[in-house]
């Protein structure tokens, strides 16, 4: 066959030690597909169907030929004789803010001065953020917390709740509706069993009955929490997938990286953000990708998951895998 076999240019795949998986950028998937398959790919876009035959011998062609059948069975790609009218998809990632989402904790004695963060966050640009309330909360107090980024440039927010009684799905549908920008809401140490409530294509709503009382709730790394679009995807290539553009200001209202994390860089309620994001240490971790981590780097699922530099299998070690990942990359296999 003189035609050559290209990927869709938001298919793209990433080598694992034991297996690999091509991820759909413009689907948010992936598809699981054996190491050779990631090489055969590398060679399709120079090389015809039938020279790749050659090239592995043609006791393989076969296998090959089944190979490329599954990748077009699933949308994954198709023959072309003009590859170079498919060119590969731009895979950098650029933000023109200085902040990109931010994380605030709050136990019953938090003293957070929301409005003057909210100010400050939409001068750097943040456009996402979440809310941990580590206590109850009534539905009243809680839409009188949010008040406060009415104005603010924050696209979304996500909310996780302790438990309280007023906290009822036609509650939180009101809340809902009075305040747009909230996009998730996770309902913490609920009575009830786990419940899951789509509200429309974007919003959601969960009552879980995990108590969820500190900020240890951090770094869970599950098939879950994975995420293939564009833009987490090229933005785990090159930055943290966690840390990234990020600020965390813990319950008692200290500046961190995240609220987990050890290092601090001043009381929000006395130093601008903008003054301790400016720190070379503050920046550092943004640059830790997940290519620089033990065992991740080994990881097919490396530009899809989360990092979590808080929580360390190894603490005294940076780049150490983090500690509540339960998959193993060389025996591909969760435990």
């Amino acid at each position: 066959m003189n035609k050559y076999f290209l990927c869709y240019a938001c298919c793209i795949p990433v080598k694992g030690y034991s297996r690999s998986i091509i991820c759909d950028l413009q689907r948010n998937s992936f598809l699981l597909i054996p190491n050779v398959l990631v090489e055969i790919l590398a060679l399709s876009r120079e090389h015809t169907v039938q020279e790749i035959y050659a090239r592995y011998g043609h006791e393989h062609d076969q296998q090959i030929e089944e190979y490329f059948q599954y990748l077009i069975d699933n949308d994954y790609g198709f023959y072309s004789d003009a590859p170079q009218r498919f060119p590969p998809m731009d895979l950098d990632w650029r933000s023109p803010k200085i902040i990109t989402n931010c994380l605030i904790d709050f136990d019953a004695e938090s003293q957070h001065d929301l409005a003057a963060i909210s100010e400050q966050l939409s001068e750097l640009g943040c456009e996402a953020l979440e809310l941990r309330f580590f206590y109850p909360l009534a539905v009243e107090a809680l839409s009188e917390q949010l008040l406060h980024f009415r104005d603010s440039t924050l696209r979304s927010i996500n909310l996780l709740v302790g438990y309280h009684p007023s906290l009822e799905v036609e509650a939180i549908e009101d809340l809902l509706f009075n305040h747009r920008r909230v996009k998730s809401v996770t309902v913490h140490s609920s009575p009830d069993q786990d419940q899951f409530i789509r509200i429309d294509l974007q919003t959601s709503l969960r009552y879980t009955p995990e108590r969820i009382d500190s900020e240890a709730c951090c770094g869970n790394v599950s098939s879950r929490y994975f995420s293939s679009t564009v833009s987490a995807f090229t933005e785990a290539r090159l930055f943290n997938s966690c840390l990234n553009k990020k600020v965390g200001i813990d319950k008692r209202g200290i500046i961190r990286n995240c609220p987990s994390m050890p290092r601090s860089y001043g009381d929000a309620r006395t130093t601008p953000l903008s003054e301790a994001i400016e720190k070379v240490e503050f920046r550092q971790p943004w640059g830790i990708t997940k290519d620089q981590v033990l065992v991740c780097q080994d990881c097919e699922f490396r530009y899809i998951c989360h990092d979590c530099r808080a929580y360390l299998q190894a603490p005294e070690e940076s780049l150490s895998k983090p500690a509540k990942c339960r998959y193993d990359p060389y025996q591909a296999r969760w435990e």
